[in-house]
């Protein structure tokens, strides 16, 4: 028998009282029946009965179950992971108010739709730094999305290498499970100053990763905001950022995947979405628990019986 709930100070205090009461209680009874000059050895019936029940509404309080059955909790659906440049040119504001607030943005609204799903999140640059791993937890994402920033890593080039690479490790860790709903949607303006990917799409192919990339940006791009100038290269020169969509793409195709492109005439990541959306669920997760039958009634009903006894058969209590 297990006993779901613990005694608290309420309980203590009726059991005090209970058992105050009921020996003021017997203490007047044999004190009458002294003076009477008889017996009250009947009252003992009673306060046997009246123990009895009494212990039974405490034990339904403590709210107890038989059995220990085990049971399987199993959740199916994707694994998906975001990552998303933080790059500098992330900045840049041929797409209104900005690209990385316009890839929050649309980051927020994929979370909103695969509610039911595991998501992690990973920003990078040169390096990459997984904000948040594989969680149904929505809320926790949603707490980590406004932080976003394109001072979050030191500054550097973009290489698409190392979130790659920080990607398939996270991913792979569980494969055993048997899941092949794992997800990657990679976010940039597609300006790549790392080496080649295509070793380590080889391996996202084999792995049996669905791979998405998502250029933002436009290809007459615009300056860099830096404080109340524009951002200048070693010569002085304002520079530019523009869309590169053929890194994407190459990314995209290594990892027979498919790429979409946010600009200032199209958004296609609703596109996006509605190709996830097609992707079969698979189980992502099971536990174990013990499944218990809760048996309060029980101990209420056989309680309630005996106090119909205690009203409706009466004991003499002095023997005269």
């Amino acid at each position: 028998m297990n006993w779901n709930q613990n005694l608290g100070k309420s309980e203590y205090w009726f059991i005090a009282l209970f058992v105050l009461l009921y020996v003021l209680y017997l203490g007047r009874v044999f004190w009458i029946a002294r003076r009477l000059k008889t017996t009250a050895r009947s009252s003992i019936l009673k306060l046997i009965l009246r123990g009895i029940y009494f212990t039974l509404l405490i034990m339904a309080l403590l709210d107890p179950s038989f059995g220990d059955v085990k049971g399987t909790i199993k959740a199916e659906g994707k694994d998906i992971f975001l990552l998303v440049d933080v790059s500098r040119s992330m900045d840049a504001t041929d797409i209104q108010p900005s690209r990385l607030e316009k890839a929050k943005f649309e980051i927020n609204r994929l979370i909103q739709y695969f509610h039911g799903d595991r998501i992690g999140l990973i920003v990078f640059s040169e390096g990459a730094f997984m904000l948040s791993p594989l969680t149904f937890d929505k809320d926790a994402i949603n707490l980590f999305i406004p932080q976003i920033n394109t001072k979050m890593l030191p500054e550097g080039g973009t290489d698409f290498t190392a979130s790659l690479e920080l990607t398939l490790e996270k991913m792979t860790r569980r494969l055993k499970e048997g899941n092949k709903s794992k997800v990657l949607v990679l976010i940039s303006d597609g300006e790549n100053f790392g080496g080649n990917n295509s070793p380590v799409m080889a391996e996202f192919r084999k792995k049996g990763i669905n791979v998405f990339t998502v250029g933002i940006g436009t290809t007459n791009g615009s300056a860099i905001r830096n404080g109340s100038t524009y951002l200048k290269d070693s010569e002085g020169n304002t520079v530019i950022t523009r869309l590169e969509s053929e890194s994407l793409k190459k990314i995209a195709s290594d990892g027979r995947g498919e790429y979409f492109e946010i600009n200032s005439t199209q958004d296609n990541f609703t596109e996006l979405i509605a190709r996830i959306e097609q992707i079969s669920n698979n189980l992502i997760d099971q536990k174990e628990v013990l499944v218990t039958a809760n048996k309060y009634f029980y101990f209420l009903i056989f309680a309630l019986f005996l106090m119909c006894i205690d009203v409706f058969f009466a004991v003499r209590t002095f023997q005269l």
